[in-house]
């Protein structure tokens, strides 16, 4: 069940603003829908029976009733705010708070006051199980029901969340506990449990003087009357204001909750994962492809210039067919030119100048006229280091020295051979 205010138009929420969704007064219409805009006052936009009912969940605060959200007031032995969350985890273990299990405790405190080297803090703590509609996955922001209503500092406020009291107690302008009664009525069980809430509260050192009671609910003068001559203090009924975001927010995110969420981004990323393997895959396929038709082409175009030059090829193979055959009897690094080329090369330059070349089957025969015996002994040398005469063994005479002072030498050398 959804009923829309009948104002046509509040009946949507604007783009620069966010909504609370707070427990109503009774089960009959047990949420309301509030939209928060910048400077300007709430407005209440639909009343619904459950949180999966918003249609503006991704941007709404769900307030949890006070009856779902436990209150711990502590004195921590600290001031270093850093070191709160592990004090107070220790805590719930020692009062048996935290779930069974590995789960850890879902809680988060506010400071209401520091006292020389103390500080004093309320603790917010989900129960280990919460109603179905509750945890619902789609609200990213989960906070208590009290502290998105303006308290009066110092005060005792009583209204109704689905059809039973409820009160809360400030310590200045900070919330410092708040607790579920059990009836729906000031009746003599409520006014028992208010009066050990706050005997409890003072035997623990925690409690402040109270300027008073507030009534944001209707009550017969009878109910006012036993309230206030069991408190001791003046009570002002009044109505309930519009709520508004508390100015830092609670972490109240069901355990269920964030495992879900954590669950989906871990899909998220496989699914991510997924895709970007698929991409990879699908561009190699995509290159591999690309790279066949572009062969492919390549291919189509060679055989379209082999089959216009089909002439042309055969007599290159034929040519080659008898060159490989020529093969075994022609040596091309033994042409008696190119030994003679490699012989000049070896010659010292200005040093020397043949009188006789001769080669053939292997043999090489050279008469030469030296300026001097240092001159052939160099140029026999750098026939023996040339790599292209490797293999070839040399025989040097002695040189004979002419009258023109010139040494006249003859070097032969022989190929060795395999069979």
């Amino acid at each position: 069940m959804v009923r829309a205010i009948k104002d046509e138009a509040v009946r949507t929420l604007k783009k620069d603003e966010r909504a609370i969704l707070l427990p109503g007064a009774t089960r009959a219409e047990p949420w309301e829908l509030w939209a928060l805009g910048s400077g300007e006052s709430a407005r209440c936009l639909q009343v619904c029976s459950s949180p999966l009912d918003n249609r503006f969940s991704g941007k709404t605060t769900l307030a949890l009733p006070v009856a779902q959200v436990f209150c711990l007031p502590l004195w921590l032995n600290e001031t270093d705010s850093k070191q709160f969350a592990g004090i107070i985890s220790l805590q719930l273990e020692l009062r048996g708070l935290k779930p069974r299990g590995n789960e850890p405790a879902v809680f988060d405190w506010t400071v209401v006051v520091q006292e020389g080297s103390r500080t004093l803090v309320t603790v917010g703590v989900l129960p280990a199980s919460l109603p179905e509609e509750i945890q619902a996955e789609s609200y990213d922001l989960f906070d208590l029901s009290a502290r998105c209503l303006p308290l009066p500092e110092s005060t005792l406020t009583l209204w109704m969340e689905h059809d039973r009291l409820v009160f809360a107690i400030t310590h200045g302008k900070q919330l410092l506990y708040y607790q579920t009664l059990a009836e729906e009525r000031i009746s003599e069980r409520v006014l028992q449990d208010l009066t050990c809430a706050m005997t409890a509260l003072s035997t623990q050192g925690v409690l402040a003087p109270l300027r008073g009671v507030r009534l944001w609910t209707e009550c017969n003068p009878a109910e006012v009357a036993s309230l206030k001559a069991v408190l001791q203090l003046p009570v002002a009924p009044d109505e309930r204001p519009s709520p508004g975001l508390p100015s830092t927010a609670w972490k109240l995110r069901p355990g269920t909750v964030a495992a879900a969420k954590r669950a989906r981004e871990v899909k998220r990323w496989q699914w991510r994962g997924f895709l970007i393997a698929l991409a990879v895959y699908l561009l190699v396929i995509g290159w591999f492809a690309c790279q066949y038709f572009l062969l492919s082409g390549k291919v189509s175009e060679l055989r379209q210039w082999q089959g216009q030059h089909a002439k042309t090829l055969a007599m290159i193979n034929e040519t080659r067919a008898t060159w490989k055959d020529l093969q075994p009897v022609v040596d091309e690094n033994n042409y008696p030119l190119e030994l003679l080329l490699h012989t000049a090369e070896a010659i010292p330059e200005n040093q020397l100048h043949l009188t006789l070349f001769e080669a053939g089957g292997g043999h090489l025969r050279i008469k030469a006229e030296a300026k001097d015996f240092g001159a052939a002994s160099k140029f026999e040398e750098n026939l023996k280091n040339d790599p292209h005469f490797t293999g070839y063994s040399w025989d040097m005479g002695q040189p004979r020295l002419l009258p023109n002072d010139l040494a006249q030498l003859q070097i032969t050398g022989s190929r060795e051979t395999t069979n």
